[in-house]
C-alpha cells in the first residue's frame, strides 16, 4: 500500500495517546451454574465514544512490515460488536459473534517485543484483529506467533464461550499469559497481574487506597465469591453492582457482556440508562455497511436494530475530536488518508 510509512506514523500516534489517558479501568469474569459474564469499566478523561458493528468476510491489512518484509493480512472470520475511542477499526473492548470478549487496561513497566519476523500490529488494532480471527482463548495465545505486538502500554483480559479466560501482558519484551491454574482470579486491573495475585492470595489488602489495583481486585473477588454461594438474582445485575463498586469519577461506560446469550449490556456516563445489544440480531455479512451509534445516544433497552451506516465524514469528524481532547495536533488530511484505507478494506 502506498503512503505505508505515514499511515504507520499516524495509527502510532492515535494509538500511543489513548493509554495515557487510562484512569483505574477494572474487568472482571464470571462464571457459575450457566451464567458467563464480562463486566469491564473504561475510565478516562476523554468521554466521547462510537459502538461498531464490524463486518465479516473483509480483508483488512497492516502497514508496518516485519523484518522479512511482510506485512499482517488477514480475513475477518467473525463479526463483532466494539467499543471504540479513536475511531474506526480502533477497539477498546468488544465481543465477537463467537463469544470471544477482550478489554483493555493500562499497565506501566510494559514492555513491547522487539521486531522480528512478526508482522506488527499496534494494540487498538492488533484487538480488532482478534476479534476478527479468534473464537477461543486458546487461539488468541496461539496468535502470538503469527503477529507481533509492536506498540502498546495495557495489559487484556481476554474469555471465550467455554469460560476460559487469561490475562495477556507484555512483559520484558515478550508476551505473558496467566491462564487456567496460573489465573486463580478472573479479575484484572492495573498491577501486573502476577504482583495483584499473590497479594490477595497474601490478605494485603489493608490500608489500601480505594482505588489502588490490589483493592479494586479484591472488592470484585469478594462480590463474585458472595453471588456465587448465594446463587440468587441476576447476573448481569450484579455485574454492574461489582464495576459501581470499582467506578471512579472518571468511569465513561460500563460493560457487561453476557457472553452465554451473545447480549452486550451497558450504561454511559451521559445516559445512565442501561442498554443492550443483541449479537444474534445483527446482519455481520460483508457488503453491508459498518454500523455504528454513539455510545452516549439518548436510548433505553434492545438498541440492536438503532445503528446507522457509518459516514466517513462523521467518521474524520470523531477522530478528530479525539485528537483535540488529547491535546495533539494532526493534519486532518492525514487523518482523513488513515481512514480512507481503513474504509477501503474490501469483502474476501
Amino acid at each position: 500500500m502506498a503512503g505505508t510509512t505515514r499511515f504507520a506514523v499516524v495509527v502510532a500516534s492515535i494509538l500511543l495517546l489513548l493509554p495515557g489517558l487510562l484512569r483505574p479501568c477494572t474487568s472482571f469474569v464470571f462464571q457459575s451454574k450457566g451464567t458467563l459474564i464480562f463486566g469491564s469499566n473504561y475510565d478516562n478523561s476523554i468521554w466521547p465514544g462510537l459502538l461498531f458493528v464490524n463486518r465479516k468476510g473483509v480483508q483488512k491489512t497492516g502497514w508496518e512490515p516485519g523484518t522479512t518484509g511482510r506485512v499482517a493480512q488477514w480475513t475477518a472470520k467473525y463479526g463483532s460488536v466494539t467499543f471504540n475511542v479513536a475511531g474506526l477499526q480502533l477497539a477498546w473492548a468488544g465481543m465477537n459473534e463467537a463469544g470471544l470478549v477482550m478489554s483493555t487496561m493500562l499497565l506501566s513497566g510494559t514492555k513491547n517485543p522487539p521486531p522480528d519476523e512478526r508482522p506488527p500490529l499496534r494494540s487498538a488494532f492488533w484487538m480488532q484483529y482478534l476479534l476478527d480471527t479468534c473464537a477461543s482463548v486458546e487461539e488468541v495465545v496461539a496468535a502470538d506467533k503469527a503477529v507481533r505486538m509492536s506498540e502498546t502500554v495495557d495489559h487484556y483480559l481476554v474469555a471465550d464461550s467455554t469460560g476460559d479466560a487469561a490475562a495477556v501482558e507484555f512483559l520484558d519484551g515478550r508476551m505473558v499469559v496467566h491462564r487456567g491454574e496460573s489465573m486463580p482470579f478472573k479479575v484484572l486491573a492495573n498491577w501486573p497481574y502476577a504482583k495483584c495475585a499473590e497479594a490477595l492470595k497474601r490478605g494485603e489488602t489493608k490500608d489500601l487506597r480505594p482505588y489502588h489495583s490490589v483493592a479494586r481486585m479484591s472488592r470484585v473477588v469478594e462480590r463474585l465469591k458472595a453471588f456465587g454461594s448465594r446463587g440468587k438474582g441476576p447476573a448481569v445485575d450484579m455485574a454492574f453492582e461489582t464495576l459501581a463498586d470499582v467506578d471512579s469519577d472518571s468511569t465513561q461506560w460500563s460493560i457487561v457482556f453476557d457472553i452465554a446469550g451473545r447480549v452486550v449490556h451497558f450504561r454511559s456516563s451521559r445516559n445512565t440508562e442501561r442498554r443492550s445489544i443483541d449479537l444474534q440480531k445483527l446482519d455481520f455479512a460483508c457488503g453491508q455497511p459498518v454500523g455504528t451509534l454513539d455510545v452516549h445516544a439518548p436510548l433505553r433497552g434492545d438498541i440492536s436494530a438503532a445503528f446507522k451506516p457509518y459516514e466517513p465524514e462523521a467518521g474524520v469528524a470523531f477522530t478528530l475530536r479525539f485528537l483535540k481532547e488529547s491535546g495533539i495536533a494532526f493534519p486532518e488530511e492525514q487523518i482523513r488518508a488513515l481512514l480512507q484505507a481503513f474504509e477501503s478494506f474490501p469483502c474476501k
